[in-house]
């Protein structure tokens, strides 16, 4: 019989030790592979998308006239690299802009160029539309494709359309030849577009000058947060796998040791069962990591669509993870599950010959009380060291890093805390039976020190998760009602002369108030005056009328006395992200470049902008002109009885409206807090997910513990006990094990939660939360760890087994 067939009848005598290893094993493997699919695929949508992102300028003409192919072909000859860019709008309602490029030129910007490290598509945009001069093609998403076969145009007839996902929404690409073709069923406005940098190559022939298009603002440090996040959560995943893991296969060898010391005995080299526990360790891990790969992927598929809605807002995102596992991920899963298995059975695989030195000596009460000693100590040392890194730092791994040790430390004293209160409990009784029950728990919690100590992990997470989307959802709400003063929302869709929308809005019937909201980006001065050359930082901008009633109580974080009134006159407004990142306060003096005009403004005013990452100016709308980069806008209407109102038929009814969108205060916030249940509903999955791996796997060990623990109940049994009353203080042991680990696991999920909103989002999003305390779950988290604990007692049955008093 050789080594395999060895280790093998251990687990036909133990099939379940064998199917819970191997459980907990796909499960991890399920879940953090599937969340590193969705992140690695969002990462990959996030690098193409950063790397289209550039610093782009328009030319125009000295004379106002209108561009044509001749200023093209002089600012070629000048030897700058510029690329033409003709944009269709048709009159055909809600119709996708189509953008017509020139694949020869195309090259000259970033976005339209090949990947540099042959990620994603094969080719660049240009490439395509070289390769389809012969036949007229439209590049375009799914959904704008769609609508654009809705349109049936005789004009389109012969175009072909083609599925191009990374490309901005309600807009198609094709050659700029083809765009001209289309610009006999709506406006066509050419714009020659070049890199900013090619301004400071080579001047711009004379007769022409340079507006700003687009400052290339990357609004990356949401999603890096948001993936930082879930790679968090499934990093502690596998760290509850890990305890978990060690509790099972050490368990597994220590039965195991008795059989191991005889084939020693019998002439096995140490060495070699050190190579035959390996290849078992690696075999385990190799159907686990394979297994759950697989269902790593099922899952990633099933969270797709929510995942890509929860990053649409941010980057062109429209599949993720719908292709197979990669080679790479299922060879890094399996070595990171023969690291976790490796390190449950690292302390056995010191193999001796003589048993003299194994387990007895270990298991004394000197060694025992000095292995606690240490403990204690490194516990305590990891806990304080962490907490400092915690308070001192605001570099967002650095914060998970220390919170994890901080977890990991608090983690190895619990059960010990546990197994002290039952010990002062275990004093204090003056019922015999009672005294034994305190003295079998605290058995169980030295036996199921590293499943409890996971479940612990697991039920902070839940607590401490669900204080921070809990306190975001409700601080939200707030907020939306607070600032959403408006009855109507107008989106038009396009560029427009604001003023002359603001008039025509105003004489609709039933509204007496317009906001017009003018966006776009400007640069704000960062550093000292006194340098030669302060750099730049790229923010968004708001312009607003500060006379509107509609923006009367607005909630400030911190604000002069008669702030609208302040703002025309000498005011700057900034976002809660952009005071902290800057370090503003008010009174302070700012900087900013609005297009091609530089002014300095005072800080008046510091208002909380939750949801979004990047900082953002708000100035009164005299402010900014019609070459602000990237002008975008929209109004607010106040309509007093606006369910009266037919303004779902205005874009129909009145020309001048066809192709606006408009919505009601209610589809607003509901559209709004949709994307955030979305993005939610992911970090409350995966909580779930881990919750219930850490509590199926302290079910599987405490089935186990609890059937080596009947020696103890029979003679109890012998001594008088009836089985009823046995099997009723078996369940009662289990729940109030489980129970108080909860209960201690609490103030640990409080400080999670702490973590969460005062550290974790300040330093990714830029905005604090309020830490709320919600003692309604914190019962169903105890609830549930009852259920795990009765589950446990339930089914380990009669504990009353009289065959095991058969040799005493």
């Amino acid at each position: 019989m050789g080594l395999g067939a060895v280790f093998l009848s251990h687990y036909r005598r133990h099939p379940g030790q064998l199917a819970g290893l191997l459980l907990i094993l796909v499960c991890a493997a399920m879940l953090w592979s599937g969340v590193r699919s969705l992140t690695g695929s969002a990462e990959d949508a996030v690098a193409r998308s950063r790397a289209a992102l550039e610093p782009l300028v328009r030319a125009v003409r000295v004379d106002g006239r209108p561009l044509a192919v001749e200023d093209f072909v002089q600012l070629r000859r000048a030897g700058l690299c510029a690329s033409p860019q003709l944009e269709v709008r048709l009159d055909a309602g809600d119709a996708p802009l189509v953008v017509g490029i020139d694949p020869f030129s195309a090259g000259c910007l970033q976005q339209y160029r090949p990947p540099q490290d042959g990620a994603g598509e094969p080719a660049g945009i240009a490439e395509k539309l070289l390769s389809a001069l012969s036949d007229p093609v439209l590049f375009g998403r799914a959904a704008d494709l769609a609508r654009w076969r809705q349109l049936s145009l005789p004009e389109a007839a012969g175009i072909e359309l083609e599925q191009l996902d990374g490309l901005p929404r309600g807009q198609l690409l094709t050659d700029i030849s083809v765009a001209a073709e289309l610009a006999s069923r709506g406006n066509g406005t050419l714009a020659i577009l070049l890199p900013a940098a090619e301004i400071d190559r080579l001047p711009l022939p004379l007769g022409y000058r340079t507006e700003v298009e687009d400052y290339g603002v990357q609004p990356d440090p949401l999603v890096n947060a948001f993936l930082l996040s879930l790679d968090a959560l499934g990093a502690l995943a596998l760290l509850v796998t890990a305890l978990l893991v060690r509790s099972v296969y050490r368990f597994a060898l220590e039965q195991r040791r008795h059989s191991l010391d005889i084939l020693v005995r019998l002439g096995v080299p140490p060495a070699q069962l050190r190579w035959a526990l390996i290849a078992e360790v690696l075999l385990v891990a190799l159907v686990g990591g394979s297994l759950g790969v697989w269902l790593g992927g099922v899952l990633a598929s099933a969270m797709a669509d929510g995942f890509a809605g929860t990053l649409s807002g941010l980057f062109n995102v429209d599949t993720l993870a719908q292709g197979a596992p990669t080679a790479e991920t299922w060879l890094g899963m399996v070595l990171i599950l023969a690291l976790l298995v490796g390190w449950a059975c690292l302390d056995l695989f010191a193999i001796r010959h003589n048993q003299r030195h194994g387990s007895a000596n270990f298991r004394n009460s000197a060694g025992r009380a000095a292995a606690t000693r240490w403990r204690w100590i490194g516990a305590l040392a990891l806990v304080s060291v962490s907490l400092v890194a915690l308070l001192s730092t605001t570099t967002l791994w650095l914060i998970f890093a220390s919170t994890t040790g901080c977890l990991i430390g608090i983690g190895m004293l619990l059960p010990e805390v546990l197994a002290g209160l039952l010990a002062q409990l275990e004093r204090r009784c003056q019922k015999p039976l009672l005294e034994w029950s305190c003295s079998e728990m605290r058995a169980l919690c030295r036996l199921l020190g590293l499943p409890l100590t996971a479940l612990a992990f697991a039920i902070a997470t839940a607590i401490g998760v669900q204080a921070m989307v809990t306190g975001f959802e409700s601080t939200f709400a707030r907020w939306l009602d607070q600032r959403l003063q408006g009855d109507l929302y107008l989106d038009p869709g396009r560029p427009i002369v604001t003023e002359a929308w603001s008039a025509q809005l105003q004489a609709l019937p039933g509204i007496t108030a317009v906001l017009p909201m003018v966006r776009g980006r400007a640069l704000l001065e960062v550093g000292s005056p006194d340098t030669a050359k302060p750099s730049e930082l790229p923010v968004d901008v708001m312009a607003i009328d500060p006379a509107s009633p509609l923006l009367q109580g607005w909630p400030f974080l911190a604000a002069v006395p008669d702030l609208w009134a302040e703002l025309p006159v000498r005011g700057v407004l900034i976002n809660e992200q952009l005071a902290r990142r800057q370090s503003l306060a008010l009174g302070d003096r700012v900087r900013i470049r609005l297009g091609e005009m530089p002014v300095s403004r005072e800080v008046i005013g510091i208002y909380a902008d939750y949801g979004r990452p990047d900082g953002e100016l708000m100035v009164p709308l005299t402010m900014v002109s019609d070459a602000l980069p990237d002008r975008y806008t929209a109004f607010v209407l106040g309509a007093p009885d606006v369910d009266r109102l037919p303004w779902r038929d205005w874009p129909e009814q009145y020309p001048w409206l066809a192709g606006s969108r408009m919505r009601d205060q209610a589809g607003l916030k509901e559209a709004a807090n949709g994307a955030f249940t979305r993005t939610f509903q992911m970090t409350r999955l995966l909580n779930t997910l881990t919750l219930t791996l850490a509590g199926t796997a302290l079910a599987l060990m405490g089935l186990v513990i609890f059937r080596l623990r009947q020696g103890s109940y029979t003679l109890l049994h012998v001594y008088g006990v009836p089985r009823s009353g046995l099997r009723r203080r078996l369940v009662a042991h289990s729940m109030l094990v489980t129970g108080l680990l909860a209960l201690l696991a609490t103030p640990l999920g409080i400080f999670l939660g702490w973590v969460l909103v005062a550290k974790v989002n300040p330093a990714a999003f830029g905005w604090a939360l309020p830490l709320h305390f919600y003692p309604g779950f914190w019962l169903q988290v105890w609830l549930l760890c009852l259920l795990i604990g009765a589950v446990v007692g339930v089914l380990v049955g009669n504990p009353v087994r009289l065959e095991t008093l058969k040799n005493e």
